[in-house]
C-alpha cells in the first residue's frame, strides 16, 4: 500500500520554498608549485613535467568510469519474508527534484517486493517539513524511515524522537558514504560524493590537457555537494597546478530566480572561464540555458545523470560529460539497508557504483531507461539476496 502527501504550503519553483541566496564568490587560483605561489595557468600545462603525470592520471580515471559498474552483494542475506506488511515512511526532500523522485521510485518498487505498507512525503524542499514529516512517522509508529535527500543533520530534535521511540532511520544520498551518522541513523546510503567531484574534475583536466579556468557551482545547504566541492577542489590541486577555479555558492530555492544570471555574471567578469562544474544537475537545468543565451562557449560537467542533463551530454549541447548514480538502483539499496535495521542486523556498505556519461557510452541508449545506462541485473540481484526471487 502507498500513500503519498505533501508537508507544508508557500511560494515555490517546483516545490521548492525558496530560502536565502548565498551572493558570496570566493575566486581561487590553485598553487603553481609546492611553495604555494599563485598561478595565473598563462604557461603552456604540457611543459609541466606534474602537470603531464596529471593528465595521464585523470585520463585513465575518466576511462575507468566510463565502463558499466557490475552488482556487488552488499553483505549477508536478508529475510524480507518476516518484514512482510511492516509500515515505513519515506520522507524526501522534494520530489520536484527529479533524482529524489526517481530514487523515492525505486524504494518504492523495493518496498512493494517485500510487501511492505509505504508512506511517501513530499517535503517541498521546506527543511521544517522534514522534521515534521518525521515527528509525524513517530506518532505513527512507522517501523522505520527513509529519508531521501532531506538530511538528519538538519533534523536532530526530530532524529532524537525516532531514536527513542527505536524506530531506525536510513539517509540516501545525504552525505558521503564515509561521513559519520547522526544519532538515530542506522546507515548511509550513499556514494563517495569526494570520489563523484574527483571524476567531475578528472574530465575537465584530461580534456583541457591540464590548463583550465573553471567555474563550480556549490550547495552548502547539502553535506555531500561540500564534499564533492572538495573533491573537485582536491583533484585541481593535485593534478592540475596550472589549472584555476572560481568557486560560487548557491541554495536550491534561488535557483530559478538568480542562477541564471548570476552564471552570466561571473563569466563575463571572467571571459577566460572555460569550464563549469555545477555539484548537481538541477543547477544545469539553469545553467546551460544561461550559457547559452548569451554565447558562452564554455563547456559544463555535472553531476547526478538526471535523464535530461544526459540528453544534453549525448547531443553534445554545452554539457557533455555527466557522473552518475543509479537513481532507482539507490532506491532498492535503501530498502535492502532497511530490512537489516529491521532485523537487527549490521549495516553495510550499499556499493552502490558512480558512472561517468559521455556521448560514446550513451550512443543508441534511452538516457531514461536506467536499466540501459546502469545494467538491470540489481533487481534480480536482490530479490535474490532477500529470499524472494
Amino acid at each position: 500500500m502507498l500513500k503519498t502527501r505533501r508537508i507544508g504550503s508557500g511560494s515555490r519553483m517546483h516545490g521548492w520554498v525558496a530560502p536565502a541566496f548565498t551572493a558570496l564568490t570566493l575566486a581561487v587560483t590553485l598553487a603553481a608549485s609546492s611553495c604555494g605561489s599563485s598561478s595565473s595557468g598563462s604557461s603552456s600545462a604540457s611543459s609541466s613535467p606534474s602537470s603531464v603525470k596529471g593528465v595521464a592520471q585523470a585520463t585513465a580515471a575518466v576511462a575507468a568510469a566510463e565502463k558499466m559498474p557490475a552488482f556487488t552483494a552488499p553483505g549477508a542475506p536478508v529475510d524480507m519474508a518476516k518484514l512482510r506488511g511492516k509500515s515505513v515512511w519515506i520522507i524526501t526532500s522534494s520530489l520536484a527534484i527529479p533524482f529524489v523522485a526517481s530514487i523515492a521510485h525505486g524504494a518504492q518498487q523495493a518496498a512493494q517486493v517485500a510487501g511492505w505498507n509505504v508512506h511517501l512525503v513530499d517535503g517541498q524542499g521546506v527543511v521544517s517539513n522534514w522534521s515534521k514529516a518525521l515527528e509525524e512517522a513517530v506518532a505513527e509508529h512507522a517501523a522505520g524511515v527513509i529519508s531521501i535527500a532531506a538530511s538528519p543533520e538538519v533534523m536532530k530534535s526530530a532524529m532524537a524522537q525516532a531514536r527513542a521511540a527505536g524506530i531506525p532511520v536510513v539517509d540516501v544520498l545525504t552525505a558521503d558514504q564515509s561521513s559519520p551518522l547522526v544519532a538515530g541513523t542506522f546507515a548511509h546510503v550513499s556514494i563517495s560524493f569526494y570520489h563523484s567531484g574527483q571524476l567531475q574534475a578528472d574530465y575537465v583536466i584530461a580534456h583541457s590537457n591540464g590548463n583550465a579556468h573553471v567555474l563550480m557551482f556549490g550547495d552548502n545547504e547539502f553535506p555531500g555537494e561540500v564534499t564533492r566541492i572538495q573533491g573537485m577542489e582536491q583533484q585541481f590541486r593535485s593534478l592540475c597546478p596550472k589549472c584555476t577555479y572560481t568557486f560560487q555558492d548557491t541554495q536550491v530555492g534561488s535557483l530559478t530566480t538568480a542562477l541564471p544570471g548570476l552564471t552570466q555574471t561571473l563569466l563575463r567578469r571572467s571571459p577566460d572561464i572555460n569550464w563549469v562544474l555545477p555539484t548537481y544537475d538541477a543547477q544545469a537545468l539553469y545553467i546551460v540555458p544561461a550559457m547559452k543565451s548569451m554565447g558562452s562557449s564554455a563547456k559544463v560537467v555535472s553531476s547526478d545523470a538526471v535523464p535530461s542533463n544526459l540528453d544534453w551530454v549525448a547531443a553534445q549541447n554545452v554539457e557533455i560529460a555527466d557522473v552518475g548514480e543509479p537513481d532507482v538502483w539507490s532506491g532498492w539499496a535503501a530498502v535492502d539497508e532497511m530490512g537489516r535495521a529491521l532485523l537487527k542486523m549490521a549495516p553495510v556498505n550499499p556499493n552502490i557504483p558512480l558512472r561517468m556519461f559521455v556521448p560514446t557510452n550513451l550512443s543508441g541508449l534511452s538516457t531514461s531507461n536506467e536499466d540501459q545506462l546502469w545494467g538491470g541485473s540489481y533487481v534480480n540481484a536482490y530479490k535474490h539476496l532477500w529470499g524472494l526471487g
